[in-house]
């Protein structure tokens, strides 16, 4: 992957591991990012959208413009 990628486990999710998760970081040539919710499970979209919400919103860029990098560095 070449983009800017987000990884988002949730610690109840029996489906994945957390390794699996972060492993996902040696796929990733642009910026990586990782986040660990606390709580949910599989459908965290559905369990916690708040938080999740807040995750994309941060990592979307404002503008729309797909080439800004939505992480800061």
């Amino acid at each position: 992957m070449q983009a800017a990628t987000t990884g988002v486990w949730s610690t109840s999710d029996p489906a994945l591991t957390e390794i699996q998760m972060t492993d996902s970081a040696q796929n990733v040539a642009g910026p990586w990012r990782y986040e660990r919710l606390d709580g949910p499970g599989h459908w965290m979209q559905l369990e916690a959208p708040e938080q999740v919400n807040a995750l994309l919103l941060y990592f979307l860029p404002p503008d729309g413009d797909p080439t800004a990098s939505p992480l800061p560095g």
